[in-house]
Order: C-alpha cells, then structure tokens, then sequence
C-alpha cells in the first residue's frame, strides 16, 4: 500500500515521549490508524469498529485493559468512552510509563469532553486531516484543469495516495458515515432529510452560514439544523471559519462561513467529474477557495497550531478571504480564481493594514510569476504559496 509520510509525525513522536497518552483525532479515513501503525509498530492495535471488541470494552472496562494492557493503539476510542475513566487509572498507577496507549477518534466535539473530564494533564492531543500539498509528491507545474482535478479527486489518502477512484471512494463514505455513525453516534433517523442537509451545505462553501435559510430548504427548524451542523463539525465533515473582531474599530459580521474539509465530497454531492466545467461553473471559484484554506488549516494543525485563522468583513462590505494571526500579528489573505491579479483585488488587505499591525500579505492565485502588489504584499500561485509558505 502507498503511504506518504505524514507532516504530523513529528508531533506524534514527541508527544509519545512525554506522555502516557497520545489521542490522534480527525475524519474517518484521513490516515490515523495507518500513521500510528507504522510510526508505533511494537504497539498493538484494537479496534472499536468491530461490535464484539466494542461490547467487550464497555461491558466491562477493567476486564478488557487488564485483557489489552499498553503499550496498545486503540482506535475509534468514542466508540468506548467507558474506557476513558480506567485509562486514567491505568496510567495513574505507574506515570513513569510513557506512551502507553494510543488512542484515535473521529468525533471531536464530544469525545473531547470526555477526555477532559478523565485525562486532563495526562493526554497529548493532535489532529489529523486529509493529505495537504506538502506531504503529496510535488509537481514541476499545474494548470487551472489540474488544480480542479485535484479538487474533483480529493486529498484522502484513498483517492490521492491509493488511487482508488473518487466516485466509488465518497460514495462508500458518505454512505458509511450516514448509516454508520450517525445512527450509531448521534441517533438521526432521519438520513435522507440529513443528506439533502449536506447537500444544501455544500453549494453553500464560502459563503456566510445562514442556518435558518439551511434549515428551511431543507424542512427542518433551526434547532434540528444547528444540532445536524454541530455532528458534521465534529465528525470534521465541515469546518467553520469564524470572523476576526478583535480591536477592530469597525463593527464586523457575527457569522461564521463555511467549509468542508475535503474538497472531493462537495464534488461527488455536486455530481461533478469535468474538471473545466466545474472551474468555470458558479461554484468554481468557492471551490478554488475552500481548497486553499483546507490545505493552510491541514499544515497548521501538523505543525503545531503557530496561527489561528479567521476570514474578516465589516459592515462596510470590507472583507478578506483569510487572517492568519500570531502574537498580535496578521497575516491577510486573499485568494482569486485569475490568472490576472490587479490591486484593486487587495482593497480589503489595504483596509485591514491601517486598523492592524500587518507582517505579509498575500493574494494567492493562478497566475506563475510571483508579483510585488504593494510594499509586504504579493501576488503567488496557489501552489507555490501552499508548498512554501513559513509555518514557524
């Protein structure tokens, strides 16, 4: 099987010699299980998809470690959550144990909970997404077809490294991840309101979240649409890039916009495989987009987080695609589907410098040369921009 080392690996391999617990979070099928396995090989792995393990875990938990002592990854941990409380005691009884279980999970938001209720200070925790530019094999030059190639095809390890062919690898995942976690996990009965949920979500990338117009589209109250939202971020189905309004003087927007963390499903849900139709259909654009920030957000996670991100518009209709802050410094982004960058596709960036202290700018999109817009701002191709761009 073709496997492409993983940025995070690093972290990994640190966080394993200085704690007794290591919990690798992310999607379904982003590469946990398979990075841990070949990073930790004296480690043995269990899994909590299959049901008997399952049972055996939450029927009685200090039976099933006393069964499965460390050193052991044990994957898809929210399938068990009893476990938590007696790993506690486990490693509790002999701290001098480093990295004595590795645990993986695919449901942030309430797994998360349950860690911090039984393994504060014990845990080291790291995400993992999709493959990014960086850790694919690089390219000499791409072109506007490639580039939405690579968004049609998606960046699971599956499609991207393994080659499995993107129509039968989401189909399978969105089917799986509808019947299996959702109805196992979260209790929706409903799947096929659910899914035409997805699909409303998906055509709507990019864009400020309007739940209730979500929600009513889809015939269900805002309550049942906020509950469906918060199951698909935490699964990291969609992720929800919050607004920046922080000591700005304007009064700013409240509301998060949304992305989904792969590009590839947003292209199955839309029934697309034409690379140039889709470049040049109404959503080309916001796919150019949701396809950069992903890969910023996959590298900031395996390097450790050094930036938060935020979008930023005011309600004088200034508004930039992207801020990257770190200690007190921004990081504005803009990003055009064009090979013909100009400076009146910066106004926002200009707007955002005389509020902020300002280190780079960047407009980010498909032309090769590199440009000097104005003093600390220029004009990269995407690629290039993603492949080199400093996360220290």
């Amino acid at each position: 099987m073709v496997y492409y080392p993983r940025i995070l690996e690093r972290g990994l391999k640190e966080a394993s010699q200085n704690f007794p617990l290591v919990l690798l979070t992310g999607p379904r099928q982003a590469g946990k299980s398979t990075t841990l396995t070949r990073l930790f090989k004296k480690h043995r792995y269990i899994t909590f998809d299959d049901p008997v393990v399952r049972q055996q875990a939450m029927s009685d938990p200090a039976l099933f470690l006393a069964d499965h002592p460390g050193p052991a990854i044990f994957d898809e941990i929210q399938h068990a959550p009893q476990l938590l409380p007696h790993l506690k005691m486990t490693v509790d009884r002999d701290r001098a144990k480093i990295c004595q279980f590795l645990l993986t999970g695919s449901q942030t938001f309430p797994l998360m909970q349950g860690v911090s209720e039984s393994l504060t200070g014990r845990v080291a925790v790291l995400e993992l997404l999709p493959l990014s530019y960086r850790e694919l094999p690089s390219m000499k030059s791409i072109d506007e077809d490639k580039a939405f190639s690579d968004i049609i095809r998606g960046y699971f390890p599956a499609t991207a490294a393994q080659h499995i062919p993107s129509r039968v690898f989401y189909g399978s995942y969105i089917q799986t991840y509808l019947e299996r976690d959702l109805r196992t996990l979260q209790n929706v009965q409903d799947l096929r309101t659910f899914q035409n949920f997805v699909e409303v979500l998906a055509t709507n990338i990019g864009q400020l979240l309007n739940l209730s117009r979500v929600g009513a589209l889809c015939g269900v109250s805002h309550t049942t649409a906020k509950r469906w939202l918060s199951i698909l971020e935490a699964s990291r189905i969609v992720y929800l890039l919050r607004p920046y309004a922080r000591n700005l003087r304007k009064r700013v927007v409240r509301t998060p916009k949304l992305y989904f963390t792969d590009s590839g499903i947003v292209a199955h849900i839309l029934r697309e495989s034409n690379p140039r139709a889709l470049r040049q259909g109404v959503m080309g654009g916001y796919l150019f987009e949701n396809m950069v920030i992903m890969d910023l957000l996959k590298n900031n996670f395996a390097y450790g987080n050094p930036f938060q991100l935020y979008f930023y518009r005011d309600n004088n209709q200034v508004e930039v695609d992207l801020l990257l802050e770190q200690g007190g410094k921004l990081i504005p982004i803009e990003i055009k589907l064009t090979r013909s960058p100009t400076t009146n596709m910066i106004s926002g960036i200009r707007s955002i410098a005389n509020m902020m202290p300002v280190r780079k700018a960047y407009l980010v999109t498909t032309r090769q040369e590199v440009l000097t817009l104005e003093k600390n701002t220029v004009s990269m191709h995407w690629y290039q921009f993603l492949r080199n761009f400093d996360f220290s």
